[in-house]
């Protein structure tokens, strides 16, 4: 049987992903290494990650790339022992878009792992502040609140 075009273009999308892939555990592992030899523990910026790191960059803010404290990593490390973290909009149920009925497991399971991960860090005297992914995308976020009192604690 020949196959039709349909099928032609089927085959085609599955090599493509394949390629694709092969090429992100290529990329994982070339960023795996580097992080070895260099002793950074974690893994690479995603992309909300790399944009508050510029934004304190330019603001000058002293800060320190996933802080492992006990069995947990926080995004970032600001002087005076303040712990950023930052949240997906939907894989941490922003408050401000899901209300609590309407959470899938996930949400729920993130949620309760989110209020763990803040009493440890308190109970180490670390403040923990939350940045949402919405407030990054849409430019809300005000650099100088992660150092005072204007951001809400976790």
């Amino acid at each position: 049987m020949i196959p039709g075009p349909d099928d032609v273009a089927r085959q085609r999308r599955a090599r493509r992903r394949a390629v694709e892939q092969a090429m992100a555990w290529s990329r994982h592992r070339r960023t795996a290494a580097a992080q070895k030899a260099t002793g950074v523990a974690g893994r690479s910026y995603n992309h909300l990650e790399a944009k508050l790191a510029k934004l304190l960059d330019a603001a000058g803010i002293e800060h320190r790339w996933q802080f492992p404290l006990g069995r947990y990593v926080y995004d970032f490390l600001l002087p005076n022992r303040t712990l950023v973290e930052i949240h997906g909009t939907y894989w941490h149920a922003d408050p401000r878009v899901y209300d609590g009925r309407t959470l899938t497991p996930d949400q729920r399971r993130n949620r309760l792992h989110d209020v763990d991960k803040k009493l440890f860090a308190a109970s180490r005297g670390y403040r923990l502040k939350v940045v949402w992914e919405a407030d990054i995308r849409k430019g809300r976020l005000k650099v100088d609140d992660l150092l005072d009192s204007g951001l809400p604690e976790a």
